[in-house]
């Protein structure tokens, strides 16, 4: 399927650039980049070619580019104190910029008229950590092993926590969360792709959507509508793994953990924790899911000194070396 156009001009040179890099290592937008420094070059290109989208600086934009574009012009201010609709401010991370663009598609109702795949072949892989034993530092050890992957994969990590606390922990906050992306799911799928760019966020290379905020909603997803974003995921980005950060709460969590490649399964050595452990094992043995049992690599984590949730941190130390280790015994990546 042929990409939609996203044409960006911007008389500084150096800024359209590094903006148009960005996009090309993301990968999974669904847009053709083209970028101009001239406003004249924009125009004539916009009078042959359809452009569904125009991000263009403040300084270049002129109403009658609206008659040009098919779709939505959007224009880069360079006052933050000003908040015009149909502007986005122009010096802050790619990353912020991109995402605004990408709610401005959802909101104006762009959509997709295909759902064929992006790239040639699907190749994404889930992973699991999933334990019946609480306070294992699950959290840390499943974006620490996401941040590793993510030095050389596309790496999407997805939290299932009733209360992640990941705002917090990593003091941002967010306008919209994991709730929101299965609302489109299930009913605005054209639209879909616009919103998981709109709402990804991202920690060093790994990225992430925000975890759901109420307990009550997540309990409400269903295991079809996580089947469902788990396809759509395949299908429109480029992940090469999906690390899932899976608690009891999640329905469906034992068909979610067995179409894993491998299940990481913290543990603890006192007695509560082992006397949870075997029934969680004799459960999945009742239920038939033994296949689970045999894709799960149980993990018990060194003793480490001042365990740090700091994401630029995590990629350093004993935790890092004993997962950097697991990666190469069980996902055999080197």
């Amino acid at each position: 399927m042929k990409k939609k156009i996203f044409a960006v001009c911007d008389s500084e040179a150096e800024y359209t650039r590094r903006f148009c890099e960005y996009i090309g290592k993301k990968g999974e937008y669904p847009f053709e980049v083209a970028a101009f420094t001239s406003a004249e070059k924009l125009r004539r290109f916009c009078q042959e070619t359809e452009v569904e989208v125009l991000l263009v600086s403040e300084s270049m934009y002129d109403i009658t580019l609206k008659e040009l574009v098919k779709g939505e012009v959007i224009v880069l201010r360079e006052e933050t104190a000003v908040s015009e609709e149909g502007s986005i401010y122009k010096y802050q991370p790619c990353e912020n910029v991109l995402r605004e663009v990408m709610c401005y598609c959802v909101d104006s109702g762009m959509k997709m008229e295909s759902r064929t795949k992006w790239r040639q072949s699907g190749t994404m892989q889930l992973i699991g950590l999933y334990t019946p034993v609480h306070r294992c530092m699950q959290t840390t050890f499943a974006i620490t092993l996401g941040e590793l992957l993510a030095k050389s994969h596309k790496v999407l990590y997805l939290n299932f926590e009733s209360f992640s606390g990941l705002d917090r922990r990593l003091n941002r906050e967010y306008m919209t969360d994991m709730s929101d992306l299965i609302y489109y799911v299930s009913n605005a799928r054209e639209a879909l792709v616009y919103k998981l760019q709109g709402m990804t966020q991202t920690i060093q290379n790994l990225d992430y959507i925000p975890p759901v905020f109420s307990c009550m909603d997540l309990a409400r997803v269903t295991q079809e509508q996580w089947f469902l974003l788990f396809e759509e995921l395949e299908k429109l980005t480029t992940y090469e793994y999906v690390i899932l950060d899976l608690s009891e709460n999640v329905q469906g969590l034992f068909e979610i953990l067995r179409m894993c490649c491998r299940i990481f399964t913290l543990l603890r050595d006192d007695s509560a924790a082992l006397a949870k452990m075997y029934q969680y094992e004799k459960l999945l043995e009742r239920m038939d899911y033994r296949d689970i049992l045999e894709k799960s690599r149980k993990c018990r984590l060194p003793f480490i000194k001042n365990v740090s949730f700091d994401p630029l941190q995590l990629t350093y130390g004993e935790l890092a070396d004993y997962i950097r280790n697991l990666i190469k015994e069980e996902l055999n990546e080197r």
